[in-house]
């Protein structure tokens, strides 16, 4: 019996005085390590590497320097698809950031914590539809013959507003902005709804006290405090965004009309798949990288700048 009750005892001793070396946990990690080694930062690297390259993807490639770039900034299709993407990643990025603030501040102010719940399953759902489905379904809604948004002007009399929204380069990139409509990110509803159920409930019962309305709240003390979750969801989305690709594909066949909803992750993929291009096509993706990174990084400055929330 002396045995049996000093063995516990005697094993926790041992771990309080570090018998289990520092190094132990971080073996954990190894596994994880060595898969993101494999399919991510190889991969990145090698292509950077076959960007300075002629290489087709099967031969062995040819170091040409920094010809695949000067043929990339003087390409008007590479340029034209860097415009439409930036265009695309910007509007939409401030659209579903704005409509999930939206969204997340009705649901967090409804009192009844089960309508809280209800609301917070209805915002989830759409992450079960696949996107291909929902792209198909909206290349049917904005239809030039038989589209739901046409039907609908008609019902209205605005037969002269319906067009073939698709087909037209002046529509076809702002149709694909506004595919979902209306725009509630529900990864970005979950992240603010989170962060502002976080916040201490003591600021804004004070702020109500002080004849603050909901509305003001929101401006005064809300976002203010939410710009760590905000800077987040800002990142993912651009970074979604700027390597887009199955709107394009799926929409409109290939970034038509006339290069109209041209996308660089589409024309890298054109590029390698199609013509068998590989150096170029890597090209495509170091700029893409690039940008990416750029993006990313002035997020983070603008979040920390003044920030009240952190020490920096």
């Amino acid at each position: 019996m002396k045995s049996n009750t000093i063995a516990p005892v005697a094993i926790k001793s041992r771990v309080k005085k570090g018998s289990v070396p520092v190094y132990v946990p971080f073996l954990f990690l190894i596994p994880a390590i060595i898969l993101l080694t494999i399919f991510r930062y190889i991969p990145a690297f090698s292509a950077v590497y076959h960007s300075f390259t002629d290489w087709n993807g099967t031969s062995a490639s040819n170091w040409i320097g920094l010809e695949q770039y000067n043929n990339l900034f003087s390409d008007s299709v590479f340029l034209r698809s860097m415009q439409n993407i930036v265009v695309y990643t910007i509007t939409r990025t401030l659209l579903t950031t704005a409509m999930a603030i939206i969204g997340a501040e009705l649901v967090y102010n409804l009192r009844s914590t089960q309508m809280r719940s209800v609301w917070r399953v209805v915002f989830t759902i759409p992450l079960v539809i696949p996107t291909t489905v929902v792209f198909l379904i909206w290349r049917r809604v904005y239809s030039g013959d038989i589209g739901l948004l046409n039907d609908t002007l008609r019902l209205f009399g605005l037969d002269g507003l319906t067009r073939a929204w698709l087909g037209n380069p002046d529509t076809a990139l702002w149709a694909l902005i506004f595919v979902g409509f209306p725009l509630i990110s529900t990864f970005g509803f979950l992240v603010i709804l989170a962060g502002l159920e976080n916040l201490p409930q003591e600021v804004n019962s004070a702020a109500l006290l002080d004849g603050c309305s909901r509305f003001h709240r929101v401006f005064a003390i809300d976002l203010p405090a939410m710009r760590g979750p905000l800077a987040f969801v800002a990142i993912l989305s651009i970074n979604a965004g700027l390597q887009e690709f199955a709107p394009m594909f799926i929409m409109t066949g290939g970034g038509g009309p006339v290069n109209a909803t041209q996308s660089p992750g589409l024309y890298l993929y054109q590029q390698a798949i199609t013509y068998g291009k590989y150096g170029y096509a890597s090209a495509i993706g170091t700029i893409l990288m690039l940008v990416t990174l750029a993006f990313s990084i002035f997020i983070l400055a603008a979040r920390y700048r003044r920030a009240i929330d952190v020490e920096v």
